[in-house]
């Protein structure tokens, strides 16, 4: 066993949480080298640094995401990983199963819970480790070393076995051996089965290999592989090996996976309860604002209709932007009841015309400024298997800020076209609009984040977030290439 604290890399993009995590493993007695914010961070401290486990937010900054950055440790460096989220979706967490994790820590956790999990992970590692040079080294025994040997004669029973298999039976070599005596030395939960495939590899003679208990009062169970073929016409010979250590590492390690399995079912249980009760509060707090805020927008209309002139140039003014506020925070307010809305709905997935649905859309934003100046190109034959109402609200808003953003150029030109990346189809809707620095791209898929003023152009900053759940709720993702005054790219994925 190790007598240094276990070295934790920790991956998380907020510093005030890294912060945090940070100090309580610090408390815990483990030692934190150092905290990554991105994939390739990450990616080159655990190259330098060597950790004993991975702390990996699932939502990271840079192109790749924690369950991409995983993947590729797995492969190069192979180290135990627990991923830190607060989201659930069932297409995630199926993403991050086929990375092979050690654990997930569904955010806000306890110290118990963080202490309990990585220490779970690091004894299913060292459990792992173990296996793998027990595997080594037997492999080594059988070719070097004098295994169990046992030969059958098929039309009598009769078995002649050498010292090691006597010794591992708990018998005399010596003394007669019958099938019926050596199943005696079986344990009774798996006698049945051994005869069974014993004489089924004797009618007509083939091969035969299994792994069983043998009876007995140790504790754990002796098991023993028997591995036999055919010699003869009537003859069974084979060699018997001794896998007690091996089998107990896998039955071990098995209830470690059952257990972590057990734990991330009841977390995510708790975790998509909490989130219920979270977007019914939401939904009903938003539901109720609706009224006084249209009222606050209605009662300042009939002010500046009827009393204006009692009001005079000020107070009409202020009236006005009373009005435009009120109006800003119902558009708000619906936003937030579409977006809890969207959290709810189950994907319909079925093929999508991807292709249609992008026309149809541009189709409408022409007839709102017929006078523009546009160049619009729809790639053809672009498909997916998606939500159709879902897809058509991740083009949609795509479609609609390019074209907002690209009001001030004298030509907008907009793009919505398909590549294949790797393995990937990939999506993106390209303009020539205002664009932004990349500095600020992670900011553009928050909630209410908005890079422009209103006077600059309008919005509720709430429509690329909808992409990125949409995106996330089919398995896939949606990141942005872009440049102040160069326009921006926004390419998306539905996975699959």
């Amino acid at each position: 066993m190790k007598n240094t604290p276990a070295r934790i890399l920790i991956v998380e993009d907020e510093s005030i949480v890294a912060f945090n995590l940070q100090q309580r493993l610090a408390q815990l007695g483990y030692d934190v080298p150092a905290v990554a914010v991105s994939g390739q961070e990450s990616l080159a401290l655990v190259d330098s640094t060597r950790p004993d486990l991975v702390l990996m937010d699932i939502h990271i900054e840079g192109d790749m995401d924690g369950i991409d950055v995983a993947a590729r440790l797995k492969d190069d460096h192979p180290v135990p990983v627990i991923y830190l989220t607060a989201y659930s979706e069932d297409s995630t967490l199926e993403r991050a199963r086929r990375t092979m994790p050690y654990g997930y820590l569904i955010k806000p956790f306890s110290e118990r819970e963080l202490h309990a999990t990585i220490q779970m992970a690091l004894e299913r590692h060292a459990v792992e480790e173990a296996l793998r040079e027990n595997r080594r080294l037997l492999q080594q025994a059988l070719d070097a070393a004098s295994m169990g040997v046992l030969e059958m004669d098929t039309t009598t029973s009769a078995m002649t076995i050498n010292a090691r298999t006597a010794s591992l039976l708990g018998r005399d070599a010596a003394q007669p051996l019958t099938l019926a005596d050596f199943l005696t030395d079986v344990d009774e939960k798996d006698r049945q089965f051994v005869e069974t495939k014993l004489r089924e590899a004797m009618e007509p003679l083939r091969k035969f290999s299994e792994e069983f208990r043998l009876l007995g009062d140790q504790t754990p169970s002796r098991w023993i592989k028997l591995d036999a073929s055919p010699l003869s016409e009537q003859r069974m010979s084979g060699v018997v090996q001794d896998v007690t250590e091996r089998k107990q590492a896998e039955i071990r390690l098995q209830r470690l996976n059952e257990g972590l399995e057990q734990l991330v079912h009841e977390r995510t249980t708790e975790l998509r309860e909490s989130l219920r009760e979270l977007e019914t509060f939401s939904y009903s707090v938003a539901h109720d604002l609706r009224s006084p805020i249209r009222s606050i927008a209605g009662l300042s209309a009939v002010l500046l209709e009827d009393h204006r002139a009692d009001l005079g140039d000020e107070g009409a003014t202020l009236i006005a932007r009373i009005a435009a506020k009120s109006t800003q925070m119902g558009n708000l307010i619906d936003a937030l009841l579409n977006l809890s809305k969207l959290s709810q709905a189950q994907p319909q997935l079925v093929d999508v015309d991807l292709s249609a649905i992008a026309a149809e859309i541009i189709e409408q934003q022409l007839e709102t400024a017929p006078g523009r100046a546009a160049d619009v190109r729809v790639a053809p034959g672009m498909t997916a298997v998606g939500d159709p109402v879902l897809v058509r609200s991740v083009l949609d808003n795509l479609i609609r800020n390019a074209w907002k953003f690209c009001a001030k150029r004298e030509v907008t030109r907009i793009e919505v076209g398909h590549e294949r990346q790797g393995s990937e189809d990939v999506f993106y809707v390209r303009d020539n609009g205002c664009g932004f620095d990349m500095a600020f791209a992670e900011q553009v898929f928050s909630p209410f984040r908005r890079l422009h003023t209103d006077t600059e152009f309008q919005g509720t900053g709430i429509g690329l977030s909808i992409v990125q759940r949409i995106a996330a709720r089919h398995g896939g993702r949606v990141w942005a290439d872009a440049a102040p005054d160069q326009g921006a790219t926004f390419y998306f994925t539905l996975g699959g």
